[in-house]
């Protein structure tokens, strides 16, 4: 076992040493009970998702791949060397997207014992991890394993237009409107409403970066110790699609589009 990997199965036991429960319950989500069949992949779309011998159009679970090249040419040249070679698919048991595809994890048929694609991609920089991506986040383990990439600048991370962004910064958040963006920054308020939440991160409405949430997972994440009492004045990474409104914004879907970083919280 190189250095590297040490490091990298070393970062994802210490996730799950701290975080059993997290761990615990993403198994144990309904939308994460799977069957593993045998299949086979055909060919790749424009779009970069997954065309199976099947007839099933697939997407890798928990991830999206960079959108602009060069990173994006190297992540889709990666899964094309990999056409029509016999594979182990676990399929989420969840619903099909809006595009038809089903969420998968995939292992090539002759080595059982490697990591799926996900996971592989997102250790080598190649792809960035977006829990809302599926109705449920069944790999929480790719977060720790982003992070190590991030540290060590593999593949995308080495470009300054994926690293997260602060929100103290607004003109570089309105540049990035439209993409899948990371943010980091403290939350200045929170404003509690019937249907959403607003994670509020400067006084001034109308320029600063707001975190939309809706009721439901509002829910989930005070249920989850993440409530109100739990984030106000805490500094915090999260991702999402960034859009303009009042300033800039974008939705959360799942408590995991959201993680708090160390770091001391305001005072009261």
């Amino acid at each position: 076992m190189t250095g590297t990997t040490l490091r990298i199965v070393l970062a994802a036991s210490l996730w799950a040493i701290s975080s059993p429960a997290l761990a615990q319950r993403a198994q144990g989500e309904p939308g994460c009970l799977a069957l593993t069949q045998p299949d086979r992949l055909q060919d790749l779309t424009p779009e970069g998702d997954l065309n199976l011998a099947s007839g099933r159009l697939a997407k890798l679970s928990g991830i999206r791949l960079p959108d602009e090249p060069p990173h994006r040419d190297m992540a889709l040249s990666w899964l094309r060397a990999r056409i029509d070679r016999s594979l182990r698919v676990e399929a989420s048991s969840g619903t099909p997207d809006r595009w038809n595809r089903v969420s998968v994890r995939i292992r090539l048929s002759e080595e059982p014992a490697a990591p799926d694609w996900s996971r592989t991609l997102v250790e080598a920089g190649l792809a960035i991890v977006d829990p809302g991506i599926d109705e449920v986040f069944c790999q929480p383990e790719l977060l720790p394993l982003e992070a190590f990439a991030r540290e060590r600048r593999l593949g995308v991370w080495a470009d300054d237009r994926y690293k997260p962004l602060d929100v103290s910064q607004p003109e570089r958040l309105r540049d990035r409107a439209g993409r899948f963006v990371l943010v980091e920054g403290r939350i200045r308020s929170i404003g509690e409403r019937t249907q959403r939440t607003y994670l509020n991160f400067g006084g001034l409405w109308a320029e600063d970066f707001t975190i939309i949430i809706p009721r439901k997972t509002w829910k989930r994440m005070s249920d989850r110790g993440m409530g109100a009492e739990a984030l106000k004045g805490r500094r915090i990474r999260a991702r999402g699609i960034l859009q303009p409104w009042q300033g800039t914004a974008f939705s959360i879907v799942i408590p995991e589009m959201i993680e708090r970083l160390e770091g001391d919280r305001l005072p009261r």
